[in-house]
Formats: structure tokens, C-alpha cells, sequence
């Protein structure tokens, strides 16, 4: 099977990168090589290119701390559309949908797919899964796999799991601004849950991949401080929660009733060790 994988750069991608290239043939082409919002790009690609399967992992936006750019929305749908106008009929898709879509300036509590909608995101990241969203309801060759959080390898170095270990190996203060509870998928079951979809065509389109057991960031430091060989003092700035990040994953124990998520403590522990190995230390 020929794969086209987009967005193979980012974490996502990379980890899918990594783990499919000895399964599959795939073909990565980054965004200086293809690019998506192109018509006359994508055309020219699969004009030259057989691909039985995509998976499509490229999308602008939603980076902490950054605002969204004016055409975020019209970007990341300009390349869907595109993959879907000059792809064969009987190629499917999976593509990733973000918790973002339900609005995250809200809290969100184990929210299911079938509020999607209920609520317009304030975000234009979020505004875009939304409206991506609404396209794969209205087919039957796109699945939409919506992430909340995922952590591991080749993480950035700022998100909170990769931070927290790394200020265990320094030996200094792990710093939470504000704790809150989030749904964190470690990225081998991500990688599992993806493969699981390509061999089998599931019953629903939208699906959050979330695991069953929520966690806060001051959980997350509490297990990480147990890989060190000195406890790192955690500091909480603020005292209330902020607003809860987690999905509802009935839908995906359905479709694959057996799976069997990585708990945190082993995610963790197999992220510590391999951060341990590659890590610097800095006087």
C-alpha cells in the first residue's frame, strides 16, 4: 500500500513517519515540496504519484502561545479539499480533528462527538477542526481522529511532560502556572490506534481518541519526580483549576473494544528513560 503522509515534520506526523515506514511505502513530502493550499501543486503530485491511502497530518495554527493567522481557516481547509478534488474515489483518509473544536475557552468535561457543533469555537484553530469536521459527516472516505493532548517522543521540548521530566534531570523546580485536567494519549497507542484504522474501515467518522483515564499536569509531575534520583520542589502559582480538557472515547472502545491504553505511569517512565538517554545537561 502507497500512503501519503502530510505534515511528516510535526509530532504527529513524525511519530506516524517512524512508525509506518516499515509497514507501509510511504511517501512524505514536507511542505516545501507540496504544497497543500496548491491546486496545481497537489494535482502535479498525484498526477506523479500513486497513492492507495492518506493520511493527512498538516494543518497551520493552534501553537500555544502564538495567535492564529488571519487565514488559518481557509488554509487548512484549502488542503483538504484540494487532497479530496484530485485523490482517487476509492482512496481514504484519516485526518486529525482537535479537542479544540468543541471550544476550548470552555471547560470541557469528557465531551462527545455528538456535541460537535453545539458550541462555535472562539479560536480560528479551533473554528477550522470544526468546520473540517463538518465536511467528513457529509462523506464516507475521510475518519477524523480528534486529539486532545498526546505526549512523547520528539515532543516539544515546552509541552508540560517534556518540561517536567527534563526539570527532574536538571535538578530544579518543576513551575505549574495553573493545574488542569487533560486527556494525554501516550503516542504509541496513537500510532496503534491509527494502524488499527487503516487495515479496518470503522462504522463512525468522527472519533475522539482520548484514554480513559484523565490526569492533571500536578499528577504529572508527581509520577515524573519518582523517575529522579532528587525530588524537584513543585510550585503551583495559582491555586484554582483552570478549565478541563478531556473527551469522551466510548465511540473508539467500540470500534476497537480491546484495546488497551498505556497507563501514565508507564508512558511516563518509558518517555523518562528515553529523554534520559538524549538529554544534555546544562551547568
Amino acid at each position: 500500500m502507497n500512503i501519503l503522509l502530510t505534515g511528516s515534520g510535526g509530532f504527529i506526523g513524525r511519530n506516524l513517519k517512524d512508525y509506518l515506514q516499515n509497514r507501509y511505502t510511504l511517501f512524505c513530502p514536507r511542505s516545501f515540496e507540496l504544497n497543500l493550499a496548491s491546486e496545481n501543486d497537489v494535482k502535479r503530485y498525484f498526477d506523479t504519484h500513486k497513492i492507495d491511502f492518506i493520511i493527512h497530518c498538516a494543518s497551520v495554527g493552534g501553537a500555544r502561545g502564538i495567535d492564529d493567522a488571519f487565514d488559518t481557516v481557509e488554509t487548512n481547509i484549502s488542503m483538504l479539499n484540494n487532497l479530496l478534488k484530485f485523490k482517487q474515489n476509492d482512496v481514504r483518509i484519516i485526518l486529525f480533528g482537535s479537542g479544540a473544536m468543541y471550544d476550548k475557552s470552555r471547560n470541557l468535561h469528557k465531551v462527545k462527538e455528538t456535541e460537535i457543533g453545539q458550541v462555535v469555537p472562539k479560536d480560528l484553530y479551533g473554528l477550522s477542526k470544526l468546520k473540517i469536521a463538518e465536511i467528513v459527516q457529509k462523506r464516507d472516505d475521510i475518519l477524523c481522529l480528534n486529539i486532545f493532548a498526546c505526549y512523547g517522543y520528539n515532543e516539544k521540548e515546552n509541552r508540560f511532560p517534556s518540561y517536567a521530566i527534563n526539570q527532574v534531570l536538571s535538578n530544579q523546580d518543576i513551575v505549574i502556572n495553573q493545574n488542569v485536567v487533560f486527556d494525554y494519549l501516550f503516542v504509541e497507542d496513537m500510532q496503534k490506534i491509527v494502524e488499527h484504522f487503516i487495515q479496518i474501515r470503522p462504522e463512525h467518522k468522527i472519533i475522539n481518541i482520548t484514554p480513559s483515564e484523565s490526569i492533571s499536569l500536578l499528577d504529572i509531575a508527581g509520577i515524573v519526580n519518582n523517575f529522579g534520583g532528587i525530588r524537584s520542589k513543585i510550585d503551583i502559582k495559582a491555586s484554582s483549576l483552570n478549565n478541563e480538557y478531556t473527551g469522551d472515547n466510548s465511540i473508539l472502545l467500540k470500534e476497537i473494544p480491546n484495546f488497551k491504553f498505556t497507563s501514565m505511569q508507564e508512558g511516563l517512565r518509558k518517555f523518562y528513560c528515553y529523554k534520559k538517554e538524549n538529554f544534555t545537561y546544562v551547568s
